[in-house]
């Protein structure tokens, strides 16, 4: 066995172990590690994130209310990127407004009697350009979105020898953590967490990760940014809420929308009158 195969195995383990020292266990065991990250230099022309009325909102009318959530004592799971107690900044960018939504609407969640769904669309302009690590598509992924599958042949083609493709088995382990969809799969967040943590500790020139949406069936994207990025590059200039009606199985129609009329950034005041 492989000293890769042997620290998958180690960490298949622990994330199966329902013990607070299991995660801090799979933490350590990354940071002892080199990881080779691809990184992308990106400015989308907007940003956009979702956020579902659970508790029957009728709106949202401050901006802090739609970015990441800063509710830290309240977020006791682990996320796909950040661990309780973080907020991080989840989104996609203008072009992947479709994949917001199936991440959104709870029936892809589990919620499966749900008839209509009601969401709030928070949109940031960049004041500058975003340094993502990638995840790259897995061997069973390729096909499903060409930019990806071309990083993905750079990456297998930057170097030829056993050393790198010993680290090549790893990063397919990570890729396949982050395609997990928790609702078919049982399994948890633990090593995606705490890859991104690793990403967000050991190069702190990354804004965020870049990732294929599993709701999409990877064909779209997901953007998770730190929230002193978030803070600091990102600018808020518009909301939008929407109101969907299921049509048919796990499909939806947008029957009613809401634009926000102006924004006060002094204040942080959404105006939709």
């Amino acid at each position: 066995m492989t000293k890769s195969e042997q620290i998958i195995n180690k960490l298949n383990e622990l994330k199966e172990q329902d013990t607070i020292s299991s995660y801090s266990h799979i933490k350590n065991i990354l940071k002892n590690q080199i990881i080779p990250i691809p990184f992308y230099e990106y400015k989308p022309y907007k940003l956009i994130r979702f956020r579902r009325h659970n508790n029957r909102e009728n709106l949202f009318e401050e901006s802090d209310q739609l970015t990441y959530r800063k509710d830290i004592l309240n977020i006791t799971n682990f996320g796909r990127a950040n661990e309780p107690g973080q907020g991080f900044f989840y989104c996609n960018d203008n072009k992947n407004q479709i994949t917001g939504i199936s991440e959104a609407v709870s029936i892809f969640r589990g919620n499966e009697n749900s008839e209509e769904e009601v969401l709030t669309i928070g949109v940031w302009d960049l004041k500058e350009s975003l340094k993502l690590a990638m995840i790259l598509p897995t061997d069973e992924n390729i096909g499903k979105n060409s930019g990806f599958d071309e990083m993905k042949k750079f990456y297998d083609g930057f170097e030829k020898s056993k050393e790198f493709e010993e680290l090549k088995k790893f990063n397919e382990f990570i890729a396949k953590e982050f395609t997990l969809d928790l609702q078919k799969h049982k399994s948890n967040y633990k090593i995606t967490c705490a890859f991104s943590n690793y990403i967000k500790e050991k190069f702190p020139e990354v804004d965020g990760i870049l990732y294929a949406s599993v709701k999409s069936e990877f064909e779209g994207t997901n953007i998770v940014l730190w929230p002193e990025v978030a803070d600091e590059k990102l600018e808020f200039i518009a909301a939008r809420k929407s109101t969907f009606k299921k049509v048919a199985n796990k499909t939806y129609t947008e029957v009613q929308s809401i634009d926000s009329k102006s924004y006060d950034k002094q204040t942080d005041k959404i105006n939709w009158k």
